[in-house]
């Protein structure tokens, strides 16, 4: 079971982060509706009553420009996690449980995978099988995955050797309700914090696709996208990169802050001493 100390202020601070990035952005599409209209006439202009933060050099609404690409990094991290993490902790408890010949071809995939840069080998494989929402989700998992195994990994075989495991064998008590009734739920709460701070490293891997050109379709408002469309207004109208960018650390950070407030300690209330 996972408790949180009332006194966990990094993890207060994580949700009151996203929540209130929550409410500003998802209240603002709700009330006022998202406009990705181009209006060329109507470019570069600062904010009015209609566009609250301004518009772009294409004349799109900046406010509607970031909940939209706040949604779409959200989308792209939350898919690209869950694939990692499904596949990795399957690896990884497979490893961790049986051992032998296969463990050893999984560890030596996962040491492989973890060789190359992570972002070099999205970029890669983006490049290569070209743009898309399931291409750069699959790029982004592809190198994902191996953290997570190894993670798994460590905490079964730890796990497995504690006395409450070699009792329950001692009861007769099978492989696979040993595995899904102990070892499975001890693992749990490691393997969360590794997600929820795994979902800022993906939006940050993601945005800097994008700054770069080859992560979402370019026609689709990102906050790395609209970071590198503003890097010729820096000048004239920081605004266009300053606002895309908060938004981006408030993000990542409030996800990190997040994963903080996890304590692996599985079993106990998770105090926070700091």
């Amino acid at each position: 079971m996972i408790q949180f100390a009332r006194k966990n202020l990094r993890f207060r601070a994580g949700a009151a982060i996203l929540a209130g990035m929550g409410i500003t952005l998802g209240g603002t599409a709700v009330l006022r509706g998202i406009d990705l209209q181009l209006h060329l006439m109507q470019r570069m202009q600062g904010p009015t009553t209609r566009c609250l933060l301004g518009t772009d050099a294409l004349g799109r609404d900046i406010l509607s420009c970031l909940a939209c690409g706040t949604l779409l990094s959200l989308a792209v991290a939350l898919a690209v996690v869950a694939l990692s993490a499904a596949v990795g902790s399957g690896l990884g408890f497979l490893a961790g449980w049986h051992g032998g010949f296969p463990a050893l071809c999984i560890m030596r995939s996962a040491d492989l995978a973890l060789a190359f840069p992570g972002i070099l080998l999205a970029l890669t494989l983006v490049a290569f099988w070209g743009q898309g929402v399931l291409h750069l989700v699959i790029a982004l998992a592809a190198g994902g995955w191996a953290g997570y195994a190894r993670l798994v990994r460590a905490e079964v075989l730890k796990i497995k050797e504690q006395d409450f495991i070699l009792a329950a064998r001692g009861f007769n008590a099978s492989s696979r309700h040993i595995a899904f009734a102990h070892v499975l739920p001890l693992a749990f709460p490691v393997l969360l914090t590794q997600a929820v701070s795994g979902i800022a490293s993906v939006i940050l891997a993601e945005a800097s696709l994008s700054f770069l050109g080859l992560g979402l379709d370019p026609r689709l408002p990102t906050l790395g996208g609209m970071i590198d469309a503003g890097r010729g207004h820096m000048f004239d109208r920081p605004s266009l990169v300053l606002i895309p960018g908060a938004c981006l650390v408030l993000l990542v950070s409030g996800f990190m802050l997040l994963a903080e407030g996890f304590h692996a300690r599985p079993g106990i209330a998770f105090e926070n001493k700091s």
